[in-house]
């Protein structure tokens, strides 16, 4: 009956409509079975639908199981793929390395998400590479905090977020968020 479910998620995930993707997503994000994860790796790696394999990231971030990271530094490096995408990816990657080994492949996306041209990865990869402790980012983060005032809609500007990463490679323990953008 679980396995069934979980198809039936999938399946909403590949193909529903917003509210329902999204909602497939939530649940899949609780779900620790391996056979599922792969599932949902494919829906991020072959969809031909943008949607899905932005929820298929956000899925991947917080499904715990971290064997999808080079997968996941692999997309976040393809600029051929979506702003969007790549964007999820990075956040899934500040998510899902938490108090994991952080390998050189992930890095390196994340370091070149810091240069990237879409702010939206800048962002993201400024959110992971503070909560991923990545000290060798220091430099990047501190350019990107006294230069990168491109908002992101929805949150706030890159430079925000940069001095946010800033605070806690200091070792601050939750450092308060900024305001969000209107």
């Amino acid at each position: 009956m679980i396995a069934l479910e979980h198809r039936r998620l999938v399946r909403a995930l590949s193909n529903g409509d917003e509210h329902t993707r999204w909602e497939a997503a939530r649940a899949l994000s609780e779900v620790r079975d391996a056979d599922t994860i792969r599932k949902v790796e494919r829906v991020l790696e072959r969809s031909s639908r943008e949607e899905a394999r932005v929820a298929a990231a956000y899925v991947l971030g917080f499904a715990g199981d971290s064997d999808v990271a080079p997968v996941l530094a692999r997309i976040l490096a393809d600029r051929e793929e979506s702003v969007a995408v790549r964007a999820y990816v990075a956040e899934a990657l500040g998510h899902l390395l938490q108090h994991e080994p952080v390998l050189a492949d992930v890095r390196l996306a994340i370091r070149a998400g810091l240069s990237d041209p879409a702010p939206e990865i800048r962002f993201w990869s400024a959110f992971a590479a503070g909560v991923l402790e990545l000290h060798e980012t220091r430099g990047m983060l501190e350019r990107l905090a006294s230069t990168d005032h491109a908002e992101v809609e929805g949150w706030w500007s890159v430079a925000e977020e940069a001095t946010w990463a800033l605070r806690v490679l200091d070792g601050e323990e939750d450092p308060p968020l900024p305001n969000r953008s209107a």
